[in-house]
């Protein structure tokens, strides 16, 4: 198993599962918002796009140098995946994605989301510094084609 592939189980298990919302295709609109879970799941057109969040702190050594992340300081990491029903590589232009991010009380702001492409599977990654206590909370709209999907979720920093 690749470290990247360690790091996705590893966020997605820390991160728990998605909030159970069923798969719809070619959905016109849906949400899905899993403040409890930290992370978040929507299926669009066959589509499915997974975000989940780890402390950076968590983060290991291998995946922190990998993906140029600093395990000093405040920060979550944000991960999302994009896969088609069947958990394969889906193109990188599957989907397009918008994020934006923010620490509570702040308002939401454009979060910049990276693509790293390992072994033929696109995710995408962004960091957001944080001081815990806080509760951060992140928006990211998934559109293909004519079908869009919103996933809202909130991750509660705490101190350590």
């Amino acid at each position: 198993m690749s470290t990247r592939h360690l790091l996705v189980a590893a966020t997605l298990v820390l991160a728990s599962c998605s909030n159970g919302t069923p798969p719809h295709e070619a959905q016109a609109s849906a949400t899905t918002t899993a403040a409890a879970n930290a992370s978040a799941e929507a299926t669009v057109d066959g589509v499915v796009v997974h975000a989940s969040t780890i402390a950076s702190s968590d983060l290991n050594d291998i995946s922190a140098r990998r993906y140029g992340i600093s395990r000093e300081g405040n920060a979550l990491f944000l991960l999302v995946t994009v896969r088609d029903e069947h958990g394969n590589a889906a193109p990188a232009d599957a989907v397009q994605l918008t994020a934006q991010s923010s620490v509570l009380p702040d308002a939401l702001a454009p979060l910049r989301l990276l693509p790293i492409t390992t072994d033929g599977m696109t995710d995408y990654i962004a960091t957001v510094a944080a001081k815990p206590p806080a509760s951060v909370q992140f928006k990211i709209d998934v559109r293909k084609g004519g079908a869009n999907a919103t996933m809202a979720f909130t991750r509660d920093l705490l101190p350590r």
